[in-house]
């Protein structure tokens, strides 16, 4: 099955939102109820590159970037999962970025690191302390 990347469009955001809703509620299941909400995809990568992948012509990931050297976001459909949709993403926004490049993994989704390790990136710090606390990881 190919998987394609293509730039976000205008026409994309509805199922972008529902993608960035479903797939948080999956991962971030100790999150109160409620607290991820429709229109948040929007406010969260205002001013950031988009990029999506298509399975069958169906979105099943995207992943966003703030420039000059910042992953903010990447997500991927639990159902393609496991597929190489992420590395995919990852491997597009790592074109795109200045070295060294940064991002954040949540706590509470520290199952994702060995995905990033794999792909060469690695722990700088970590912030307990901060109002959602996350690792730093970095890649040269």
């Amino acid at each position: 099955m190919t998987i394609v990347i293509r730039g976000a469009r205008e026409s994309d955001r509805d199922v972008l939102e529902n993608l960035f809703r479903r797939v948080r509620q999956k991962t971030f299941r100790k999150r109160p109820p409620g607290v991820f909400k429709i229109g948040d995809y929007t406010v969260s990568t205002e001013g950031e590159i988009v990029w999506v992948a298509l399975k069958n012509n169906a979105i099943v990931g995207f992943v966003s970037i703030y420039l000059p050297h910042f992953i903010h976001h990447l997500f991927v459909d639990p159902c393609a999962q496991k597929q190489g949709v992420g590395a995919l993403l990852l491997k597009k926004a790592e074109e795109n970025l200045k070295r060294p490049m940064e991002l954040k993994i949540a706590l509470d989704n520290k199952g994702v690191c060995r995905f990033y390790q794999k792909q060469g990136w690695v722990e700088i710090s970590l912030h307990d302390q901060a109002p959602e606390p996350y690792l730093l990881y970095r890649k040269y």
